[in-house]
């Protein structure tokens, strides 16, 4: 590691001109095989100066042609760069390493192209494709990690008993076919056990895969706010996903299994504590960053099925006299992410124990009043939302027009989304609110929580020396520099050199890794 003092001998670089050792030098007839170098033939790397290669040669490339070359030359350089940087990452798209490789070269690339003073406005249609392959990639990391995990989630989360219940019976079940004499419980061993003895699952298969999930997009330098969405939409996974076997599987509508369950996935909460994250974003110039960290996504997006097992275990319970008819209200207004077809859906399939009270029919009648009244106001609702529908759909004024079709957020930030800010208040009602709610009983795994990339301000203290220049480490790690040894695999000539011209044309400082 370099010290300070060697930091500081350094050249910076410039990013409002091109000098003749911050570019790389190419012909247009070998630049085919240098992106396959670069693309196709790159496998991910862990060393910090292996790591950003792609993204470094690509934009150092992308000087060259700008600056000393044509318009013509970086078209042609960009598009052959995206189309096999996008059949990489098709190839490649249940590998998560690669993924992740290539959605932190894409993002640094993006923000190369936006701090150089020319390049940022000479390739504005490359940066939109940018934007969109790291939205793609995004996308197939969740897949990938919600693949890995559907493997193991029901019987991790869903199956697994910390405590066991034993002996239990449930009213309208018969137990003729147990056996009278039960089997003798196992002795105490002290022995480990034998190797061949597949270990039970339990909460541990999740949190070693978010664990491993969250290693790799350490690994690969993935930034914060990127990160912090993808443990987000995992978690909204999660929770769909396990909110969805409970209540359609009569199985698991049961106190105790309520209990067990909901100890497991105090678990997860725990993992999300222990491995907190929060995303490097600052918001209309503070200093201090913003954002949804992952202790706060966890607990919004596993607040349903929570909320679903702490009805399951106490409604059974509750004081339904009538000198006590504000036991049901006051619990109902705790449950404000589940719906009343919900609450009345999983008390009608619910597993009775024996001697456990079973709902009164007045309670019942209110559950129906409830799910009545909520369908009542849906109904209300969607009237009012096409009425403003038609209103948006006369043209807006110029002005407003351009307002809203910049692509860009205030910062600078691209916003993968197709929401326009007037139907913003529409956006947060949610997927399931399309739905009518006497028909809402299941959340949507599937759905995609809005995602946004950092902003340019995000990207220059991220990846700079921060407020105040106070980590100029970080900084030089950032710079678009490439290795000698890189260097060497792409010299054609074998002058050494880097470039595919004469020495004196292209100049390279032997320090520049």
């Amino acid at each position: 590691m370099q010290s300070p003092e060697e930091f500081d001998d350094q050249q910076d670089f410039i990013w409002d001109r091109c000098l003749n050792d911050q570019m790389f030098v190419f012909q247009e007839a070998e630049l085919s095989r240098i992106l396959d170098i670069v693309i196709t033939s790159m496998t991910p790397q862990r060393s910090p100066s292996q790591k950003p290669v792609p993204a470094n040669i690509l934009f150092l490339a992308a000087r060259y042609a700008h600056y000393h070359g044509s318009s013509e030359l970086l078209a042609i350089l960009l598009l052959s760069a995206m189309d096999k940087i996008n059949n990489k990452v098709e190839r490649h798209q249940w590998d998560m390493t690669v993924l992740a490789f290539w959605i932190s070269n894409a993002t640094l690339l993006l923000h190369y192209l936006k701090k150089d003073m020319g390049l940022v406005g000479a390739t504005t249609e490359f940066q939109v494709q940018l934007v969109e392959l790291i939205n793609e990639i995004f996308i197939l990391i969740i897949r990938d990690a919600e693949r890995r995990m559907d493997k193991v989630l029901k019987v991790a989360i869903l199956d697994h008993e910390t405590i066991p219940f034993d002996h239990l019976e449930f009213a309208g079940e018969w137990n003729i076919f147990k056996s009278k004499n039960k089997a003798q419980p196992e002795p105490i061993s002290y022995k480990p056990p034998p190797p061949n003895k597949k270990a039970q699952s339990s909460p541990r298969n999740v949190t070693s895969l978010l664990s491993s999930t969250l290693f790799v997009l350490d690994l690969y330098d993935i930034h914060s706010v990127i990160t912090s969405q993808i443990l987000g939409q995992l978690f909204y996974w999660i929770g769909a996903e396990l909110f969805n076997h409970i209540i359609s599987n009569k199985t698991y509508l049961a106190r105790t299994k309520a209990m067990q369950i909901r100890m497991n996935i105090s678990v997860l909460e725990d993992w999300a504590m222990t491995n907190n994250r929060s995303p490097e974003h600052y918001e209309s110039g503070s200093l201090s960053a913003s954002g949804e960290n992952t202790v706060e996504a966890a607990r919004k997006h596993l607040t349903p099925v929570i909320q679903l097992l702490q009805w399951l275990q106490c409604f059974s319970s509750l004081d339904y006299s009538t000198d006590s008819q504000d036991s049901l209200e006051n619990t109902l207004k705790q449950l404000t992410r589940l719906t009343p077809h919900q609450l009345l859906y999983s008390v009608n399939h619910y597993r009775y124990e024996r001697e456990e009270k079973t709902m009164p029919k007045t309670a019942r009648k209110k559950l129906i009043g409830l799910q009545a009244e909520s369908q009542r106001k849906w109904e209300q609702m969607r009237k009012e939302r096409g009425k403003v529908a038609k209103a948006q759909a006369q043209p807006p004024p110029e002005t407003c027009q351009k307002k809203g079709s910049q692509p860009m957020g205030q910062e600078g930030g691209y916003i993968i989304s197709s929401i326009t800010p007037t139907e913003m208040d529409d956006a947060t009602l949610g997927p399931e609110d399309e739905e009518p709610p006497s028909e809402r009983l299941l959340m949507d795994p599937a759905h995609m929580l809005q995602f946004s990339l950092p902003t340019t301000v995000d990207m220059r203290l991220s990846y700079g020396a921060g407020y105040g220049g106070m980590n100029r480490e970080r900084e030089r790690r950032y710079i678009p520099t490439v290795p000698p040894e890189f260097l060497a695999k792409l010299d054609v000539k074998g002058s050494g050199n880097g470039s595919f011209i004469d020495e004196k044309d292209w100049n390279t400082p032997s320090d520049e890794s």
